[in-house]
């Protein structure tokens, strides 16, 4: 999964780790995060310090310094 160019840019904010990279974003919520970098949510599971967060707590589920934020995207074929 491709990260947006504009959250390795933007140096206002908190460091987290998206599947293994670190980024720095103004995301205070999972769900600002995931807006921020154009994530559907259809077919993506989340974990956020080895947690994973119901599609349901992702507007309301608040960022630390230094998560660990991994994305799994569903994909079709075989």
């Amino acid at each position: 999964m491709l990260l947006p160019l504009a959250l390795f840019n933007n140096r206002n904010g908190m460091q987290i780790i998206i599947n293994g990279k670190s980024v720095t974003t103004s995301a205070q919520y999972l769900g600002d995060l995931l807006q921020q970098m154009d994530q559907a949510p259809e077919g993506l599971a989340v974990a956020v310090a080895g947690q994973v967060v119901p599609r349901a707590q992702w507007a309301s589920w608040a960022l630390k310094e230094n998560d660990e934020v991994l994305l799994i995207s569903a994909t079709r074929g075989g």
